[in-house]
C-alpha cells in the first residue's frame, strides 16, 4: 500500500512566527562570519611565506613586544575582531579578525605581517613591500 500524503491548507503566517523570522535573519546579519578556509589558509601561508624569505634574507621576522602590543591595541578596537574563536593550539579563546580569519594576537608578533584592512603596516626592515614580496 503506498502512502499518501494529506493534502494541506495553505495558511497566513502568524504575527508571531513573522516576527520570529525578523528576528533570525536580524541576527544572522549582524553575526560576524570568518572568509572561506581556502581563502583563511592562502592568508596564513602568505604571512608564513614572507617570514621565511625575512628570515632566509637574515631581515626581521619578529618585531619587538612594544610594536606587538602597539598593533594588539589597535586590534582591540577594531569592529572586525571577534573574541569567540578558540585557537587549536593554545586552547585558549583568542581574538580572531573576521577579515583574514587570523589569530590576531599571534599575526602582531610577524615582522612582515600587516593588518587586511590597513590598520597597521609592515615591521620589516624591507625597503618596500616587494622585497619581502620576491
Amino acid at each position: 500500500m503506498k502512502y499518501r500524503p494529506k493534502p494541506t491548507v495553505d495558511r497566513q503566517a502568524t504575527q508571531e512566527e513573522l516576527d520570529c523570522i525578523d528576528k533570525t535573519e536580524q541576527m544572522l546579519e549582524e553575526e560576524k562570519k570568518l572568509p572561506p578556509a581556502s581563502q583563511m589558509i592562502r592568508n596564513l601561508a602568505t604571512d608564513h611565506w614572507r617570514s621565511l624569505k625575512a628570515f632566509i634574507k637574515g631581515k626581521q621576522v619578529i618585531v619587538p613586544q612594544e610594536i606587538a602590543e602597539q598593533r594588539w591595541e589597535i586590534c582591540k578596537g577594531c569592529p572586525y575582531l571577534k573574541y569567540d574563536e578558540t585557537n587549536p593550539d593554545t586552547n585558549k579563546k583568542d581574538g580572531r579578525c573576521t577579515e583574514c580569519g587570523c589569530f590576531m594576537n599571534v599575526k602582531v608578533h610577524y615582522a612582515t605581517a600587516e593588518c587586511p584592512i590597513g590598520k597597521w603596516k609592515q615591521e620589516c626592515d624591507c625597503q618596500d613591500k616587494k622585497d619581502c614580496d620576491k
